[in-house]
C-alpha cells in the first residue's frame, strides 16, 4: 500500500510539474510574441499588398506608344502579359505574396488576434497609413514598400539584374543572393523589416518582401514562426533591425521539404 501511495504521489508531482513546465513555456512563447507582434494583436493595424500585376504592369502599353503603333501594340498585349507573369517563379504573380499574407493572418491568430486583419492595396491606403502595418511585396509590386526601404533607411534592399531578374542586396557588404530555381533544388531569398512608422508616432511597420513570392513567404514565416529570434531582436533594437532570410525547398511537386532560416540581420540606424 505505501509503494502505490509512493507511486500516485510521485506520479502526482511528475504531472505537476509537467503541467507547470507547460505553463511557464507557453507564458515565454507569449511574451515573445509580444515583443514582436504586440501592437499588431491589439490595435489598429492592416496589411498593405500591392496593387501591380501582369495585367495592370501592361495595360496601359498601348497609351504610351507612338499612334501609328497603337494597333499593333494592341495585338501584341496578351503576349506581353504572358512573358511577365512567367517573370514569376513561384507561379502566378502575386501567389507568393498572397501565401505570405495568409501565413501572417494564420500567425497573428494563433498569438492571439480575434480578427482577420484588414488588407489594404498600396495605392489605396488612405487614412490606414497611420496604423500600425504589415507590408507584403517588393519594390516592384508595392509603393509602400519603396516608400518605406528609403525612409527607414535600410541597407538590404531588392533590386534587379541585367537579366530583368530580382535579387536581394546587403548594400553595405555589397553582396547580393538571387533566386536559384530548379526542379527538386530552389533557392529564394527575402528581407524582414521591422521599424517604429514614420508615418505615425507609436505605431509600428513590419515589410515583408522577396526576390521572388518564395522568398517573400520565407520572410512571412521566419516573421511568424522565428519566435524567440524575431522577440530577441524586436528587444534589442527598439529603432528597429533588419534581416534577409533564405528559402530552400527540396524534393519535387509530390513530395518536397521548405525550410526558411535568417541569413543576417542589423540594426538599422
Amino acid at each position: 500500500m505505501d509503494g502505490l501511495a509512493e507511486n500516485l504521489l510521485a506520479a502526482a508531482i511528475g504531472g505537476g510539474l509537467a503541467w507547470g513546465w507547460r505553463i511557464a513555456r507557453k507564458r515565454a512563447v507569449s511574451k515573445d510574441v509580444r515583443a514582436m507582434w504586440g501592437p499588431f494583436l491589439t490595435e489598429n493595424s492592416c496589411i498593405v499588398q500591392g496593387s501591380l500585376s501582369a495585367q495592370t504592369l501592361s495595360e496601359d502599353l498601348p497609351g504610351r506608344v507612338p499612334a501609328e503603333l497603337r494597333e499593333q501594340a494592341v495585338i501584341m498585349l496578351p503576349h506581353v502579359v504572358k512573358n511577365l507573369a512567367e517573370q514569376e517563379p513561384s507561379g502566378l504573380m502575386g501567389k507568393g505574396d498572397h501565401e505570405a499574407i495568409v501565413r501572417v493572418q494564420a500567425g497573428l491568430a494563433k498569438a492571439g488576434r480575434r480578427r482577420m486583419l484588414p488588407v489594404r492595396s498600396d495605392d489605396n491606403l488612405g487614412d490606414s497609413r497611420s496604423d500600425n502595418l504589415i507590408v507584403v511585396g517588393g519594390l516592384d509590386v508595392n509603393e509602400v514598400t519603396n516608400d518605406l526601404l528609403g525612409r527607414l533607411r535600410c541597407s538590404v534592399t531588392i533590386a534587379r539584374d541585367e537579366f530583368d531578374r530580382n535579387y536581394v542586396e546587403d548594400l553595405v557588404h555589397r553582396q547580393r543572393w538571387s533566386m536559384t530555381p530548379s526542379e527538386k533544388d530552389t533557392w529564394d531569398y527575402g528581407i524582414v523589416v521591422r521599424a517604429p512608422s514614420p508615418y505615425q508616432k507609436g505605431k509600428y511597420v513590419v515589410v515583408l518582401a522577396g526576390a521572388s513570392g518564395y522568398g517573400c513567404m520565407a520572410a512571412a514565416d521566419v516573421a511568424v514562426n522565428a519566435t524567440k529570434r524575431m522577440a530577441d531582436l524586436s528587444r534589442e533594437h527598439p529603432h528597429g533591425f533588419e534581416c534577409i532570410v533564405s528559402y530552400h525547398r527540396t524534393g519535387d511537386a509530390v513530395s518536397s521539404t521548405e525550410t526558411s532560416e535568417i541569413v543576417l540581420f542589423r540594426e538599422l540606424r
